[in-house]
């Protein structure tokens, strides 16, 4: 039995593709012989044309009063789904197909629950607007360019492993974007950041082992599974009680029991500093901690004094290891202080940055090279591009 679920996400009949009105008009070939076809409301415009253009609605929920519709969610989602028992059913609604309303969002989970067939078509008006800028040209375009006769020599080339750096190389630009406070940057960082994803899923599709639809299901299943205080009826109070259902939420699903360890599922390719801290925030939730951040800079004290042993044998591993000791320390007083240190490392990267610009200029300034100014004049610069610094990037 196969439930397809068409949303019109707002728009009109002119949002219409021809998958949806085959189904509605009871011909998708996914749905079999004359689907149940079901309309979540019949007060709309481009139901009421679909109507005269032929389309036979076996049912709706005109009974129900629109501002009531929350009330009605378990009525709702029980119709539909002893519908689909007996056969195929196709559900129509003026919204998105999954989100627009509770009831949606519960046909969807317990439909996906009981693992009946499903398809899931949203229409959205903004592709007959804005033409080529949809998401799906996106995907078009990736298959045309992994063609194997008429796309492009490098794009075929590739595989996952290949494009592992610059799907790395895309997220710090998306990052860079947003520091930068650039609108026009962002979008234009974000468009190729979801270039990587639409790339790993062709590869996926040609393999035969995923699509990028597979991966908008997964994540938007995960999204509402997640989220019960979002799409149903459990309340939190903040964000702090958000995390803690999702981490409860987690521990149930598919996969997690195969973790042995309070560290398993760290991604081992995290920069270093961001590895750190999430292996700090695991071990401190099963009471591996110090009392207080000043306890932990005590520990600073003592892994810099061991690191000065080190330095003074001459013993350049041990002084590596001893590095990493106090590195991951440090990391410990930044989680105490709610710091990001890969944060607080990046921005005081920049403000460096910033200040030898300065000593550069200077030099320049005066007909020379950096190399050629002596050190103290160069930290006579260096405090004067700090004294023309705000408190925070002073610091």
């Amino acid at each position: 039995m196969t439930l397809t679920l068409i949303g019109l996400c707002g728009g009109g009949r002119e949002c219409l593709t021809l998958g949806a009105l085959d189904a509605l008009r009871k011909k998708a070939p996914w749905t079999g012989d004359s689907p149940t076809v079901i309309a979540r409301t019949r007060n709309n415009d481009t139901v009421r044309w679909l109507e005269s253009e032929g389309v036979d609605f076996d049912s709706h929920f005109d009974h129900i009063d629109y501002p009531r519709i929350a009330e009605k969610t378990a009525e709702i989602t029980e119709t539909l789904l002893t519908a689909v028992r007996r056969g195929n059913v196709v559900y129509l609604t003026p919204g998105h197909p999954v989100l627009d309303e509770r009831a949606s969002t519960e046909i969807y989970v317990a439909a996906r629950a009981e693992n009946l067939a499903l398809n899931v078509i949203a229409l959205d008006p903004v592709v007959t607007r804005t033409g080529a800028s949809d998401f799906g040209s996106l995907v078009d375009v990736m298959s045309r360019l992994r063609h194997p006769e008429i796309g492009c020599p490098w794009d075929k080339e590739q595989t996952h492993e290949t494009l592992r750096r610059y799907l790395i190389e895309e997220a710090y630009e998306v990052i860079e974007a947003i520091d930068s406070g650039s609108a026009d940057k962002l979008s234009e960082e974000l468009g190729d950041f979801m270039l990587q994803a639409v790339f790993h899923a062709q590869l996926g599709r040609e393999a035969g082992t995923f699509e990028i639809g597979d991966a908008i299901l997964a994540i938007v299943e995960k999204l509402i599974r997640r989220h019960p205080h979002v799409f149903g009826e459990i309340s939190v109070d903040g964000a702090e009680e958000v995390l803690t259902n999702w981490e409860q939420i987690k521990r149930a699903e598919k996969g997690y029991e195969d973790r042995k360890s309070v560290l398993d599922g760290i991604p081992k390719d995290l920069p270093a500093l961001m590895r750190a801290l999430e292996v700090s925030k695991r071990v401190v939730k099963v009471g591996f901690e110090w009392p207080t951040v000043l306890e932990v800079l005590d520990k600073v004290e003592e892994e810099i004094a061991e690191l000065r042993v080190e330095i003074a044998a001459g013993d350049r591993k041990r002084a590596e290891a001893e590095m990493g000791d106090l590195l991951f320390t440090l990391v410990n007083v930044s989680r105490q202080l709610k710091i990001d240190p890969e944060e607080a490392l990046r921005a005081m990267t920049y403000r460096f940055g910033a200040r030898f610009r300065h000593i550069e200029e200077h030099a320049a300034s005066t007909g020379r090279t950096v190399d050629q100014m002596r050190l103290d004049e160069m930290e006579e610069v260096w405090q004067a591009a700090k004294r023309h610094t705000t408190p925070v990037e002073r610091a």
